[in-house]
């Protein structure tokens, strides 16, 4: 009886978003949904509620920042012309629109989503796609997909609480995670294809999506075993960007590759935000500190918006435009940011009430058909939370002693446990909210030749460092796909949730198969 409560917030919040129902509503109506269940048959003393949802302050906060740092930084490379010229160099970088596609999804949002984490790489990505000539709800599905690195997400702190709630290796934990990934990164990749070009192209650019897979999976594999876990997502994107980046100048021509304009000046926000999160980490590190408030001023969300704030002056920009860009943020940022708080309320009300105990225990008592459902409950902890640590920090726990109660090994299904969970979070309704808004405000290509004076960098100066060339998409469409680039109509978050999740739900059936048969 108590397991089919504690399935009832979940059940809720599926079936108003099937429904069409907006995120906030249904998120607003499961949090209500768990109050009623706690209070009538999971009581918990108001002053341990009250300590868990402070002791989420910080983590709350944190979150507000980033998203809201995050998306005034985008807002601010799009108005300042950054946005068009960083699309326009990597596809004339890239001699083919798979690697392009690729590079934004295997290579630049691993890499950025591993620093930052909390959907940074999503940020980074939605623009870069528009910009290549990705339709907004096909751009949104694949920024999603991007995020294939996430138990590496922040330079791992998801994986270190499961690795801490399940009394596993640290290390250990990172290899099987990454063992477990290389299927990710596969099927995430070729939906990727398929949804920006098309199934015939998608099959046609196999090659280019073995060679991304490998750079991906083999340096996040390398890095787990040989030198640590924090850096694996980090190194791993850069390898990508890397070794795409040189196939495609390989691939070129011999004197028909195009002049490309400098791209440092473009990158230096970017540039700014990794050195001042490095650096600031390492003081905290090295100051013992991993925990409390310090680590949200000198976190993601205090130097997105130190970098924010910089990035006219960065970039070089002619006339003022942080002060329109913040107003255009913050009408972008309330919704998003509660949305995402109303779920991390939920995930914490589940956790501390044991909820999500209960829901664990009840589908452990199947035996060993558990292991094809392992994958599933830690995604439901991802989906709910929005991220691998409040996902991890619900169920680590449980996965391993139903582990242990099964005599299998409690490091895999750990790992079966972080990798379900960083992939679900990805399409929590938070982030699908998140994209969607941004893959709607993004301008395409069409939109890069004509930058209003007032809100960007020269144009002619632009244009002249580029000889002359205009903003041209790189990836046509699916022919589906033409009446969506041609309107300016909303994008449909209910198709968006759809596709990402039927990607997911291959990946958790794979991973189900691979527990399954990894005694």
């Amino acid at each position: 009886m108590n397991a089919a409560l504690a399935t009832l917030p979940i059940l809720v919040t599926l079936g108003l978003l099937a429904l069409g129902v907006r995120a906030l509503y249904a998120a607003l109506s499961a949090l209500a949904t768990a109050i009623v269940i706690t209070a009538t048959s999971f009581r918990t003393p108001l002053a341990e509620l009250g300590h868990a949802e402070q002791h989420m302050l910080p983590t709350i906060v944190e979150l507000a920042a980033i998203l809201f740092g995050g998306i005034l930084l985008s807002e601010l490379m799009t108005r300042t012309g950054a946005q068009s010229r960083l699309g326009n160099w990597i596809g004339s970088a890239c001699s083919s629109p798979s690697r392009a596609v690729l590079l934004v999804m295997l290579g630049v949002t691993p890499f950025a989503e591993s620093l930052t984490g909390f959907g940074i790489g999503v940020i980074v990505a939605i623009p870069l796609l528009r910009q290549l000539g990705l339709p907004p709800a096909r751009a949104a599905v694949v920024g999603l997909l991007g995020l294939v690195t996430v138990p590496w997400g922040s330079l791992a702190p998801g994986s270190l609480v499961a690795a801490e709630l399940g009394g596993v290796d640290f290390q250990q934990l990172g290899i099987d995670s990454a063992l477990l990934s290389a299927p990710v990164f596969l099927i995430t990749g070729s939906a990727t294809l398929i949804v920006a070009l098309g199934v015939r192209r998608a099959v046609a650019s196999a090659g280019d999506l073995v060679l991304a897979v490998a750079a991906l999976w083999g340096t996040v594999w390398a890095v787990n075993t040989f030198i640590g876990v924090p850096l694996a997502g980090v190194l791993g994107g850069l390898v990508t960007m890397v070794v795409l980046l040189l196939v495609s100048r390989l691939l070129e021509k011999s004197g028909a590759g195009a002049q490309r304009e400098p791209i440092a000046r473009t990158l230096s926000p970017y540039g700014f935000l990794v050195a001042g999160l490095l650096v600031s980490r390492l003081i905290l590190e090295s100051a013992g500190v991993k925990e409390g408030w310090w680590t949200v001023v000198a976190g993601p969300g205090g130097w997105l918006l130190l970098t924010a704030a910089l990035t006219p002056k960065l970039l070089g920009a002619g006339e003022p435009v942080l002060g329109t860009a913040a107003r255009a943020a913050l009408g972008r940022w309330w919704q998003v940011t509660l949305t995402t708080v109303v779920f991390l309320t939920l995930g914490t009300l589940l956790t501390v009430t044991g909820m999500s105990r209960e829901l664990a225990e009840a589908c452990a008592s199947i035996g060993s058909s558990y292991l094809v459902l392992a994958p599933w409950i830690g995604a439901i902890g991802g989906f709910l939370a929005g991220s691998n640590t409040g996902a991890n920090a619900m169920f680590a726990a449980s996965q391993a002693n139903t582990a242990e109660a099964l005599g299998y090994s409690t490091g895999h299904l750990v790992a079966v446990q972080n990798v379900s969970a960083a992939l679900a979070s990805g399409a929590s309704s938070a982030r699908v909210v998140l994209a969607a808004q941004l893959a709607e405000n993004a301008p395409g290509p069409e939109a890069a030749a004509v930058v209003p004076a007032r809100e960007s960098v020269s144009a002619s100066t632009s244009a002249s460092a580029s000889g002359g060339r205009t903003a041209t998409p790189v990836l046509q469409a699916p022919a589906e796909a033409e009446a969506e680039t041609s309107t300016a109509r909303p994008v449909d978050t209910r198709w968006v949730l759809r596709t990402v999740l039927s990607v997911h739900a291959l990946v958790f059936l794979t991973t189900g198969g691979i527990a399954v048969l990894w005694q």
